[in-house]
């Protein structure tokens, strides 16, 4: 792909079609956020489950990676948007001592920082991918994270990642619905 004579219209058209606006990596987000509400009711030790929160984040790229692998997506395109994607998903990398200290210091504060640090780092995507469907997602998810995580006593652990969850599950059906259309809109333009 001669991605140097592109218009950033391209560009844009050819990231949306090659990674589904990267519905997988809200398919990763549902499955991590299922298994922590799931782990709740087995691990009675709230400062170890934080500790699988904290752990458990690092499977969701990889998981991403292979479910787009299994929906034959390139999540990993050369498309320089693509690249400005990664980079952008990058950036949770440096979320990790936060949630490090937040762990330490204040454990039962854990799933809402991952929920407000990690709604952030996805409103980017409403750029890069031409989608209010970030746009609603991340405003959804922060708030949602701060009133369940913090506000509400007690619901941290036992509500956010399931209510999560369904968000995640949502704006992955959401992104689907939205992929398609593009593809079809673009394909009735061609013929």
């Amino acid at each position: 792909m001669d991605y140097q004579n592109m218009t950033l219209k391209d560009l844009q058209k050819d990231l949306i079609v090659e990674a589904r606006k990267g519905f997988p990596f809200f398919l990763a987000g549902t499955v991590y956020w299922l298994v922590m509400g799931i782990l709740y009711f087995f691990i009675g030790d709230q400062q170890v489950l934080a500790l699988c929160y904290l752990l458990g984040t690092g499977s969701i790229f990889p998981l991403a990676l292979l479910l787009g692998n299994l929906f034959k997506l390139n999540l990993l395109s050369k498309n320089p948007l693509g690249v400005l994607g990664g980079i952008v998903g990058g950036i949770q990398a440096f979320y990790l001592p936060i949630w490090i200290v937040i762990y330490l210091e204040n454990y039962e504060l854990l799933p809402m920082v991952i929920g407000v640090l990690g709604a952030s780092h996805f409103l980017p995507y409403l750029w890069i991918y031409r989608s209010k469907t970030y746009g609603i997602f991340t405003v959804g998810m922060a708030v949602v994270s701060f009133f369940l995580g913090y506000v509400i006593e007690g619901h941290a652990f036992l509500t956010l990642p399931f209510i999560l969850s369904a968000l995640y599950l949502v704006t992955a059906c959401a992104l689907i619905k939205e992929s398609k259309a593009f593809i079809t809109e673009k394909e009735n333009v061609t013929m």
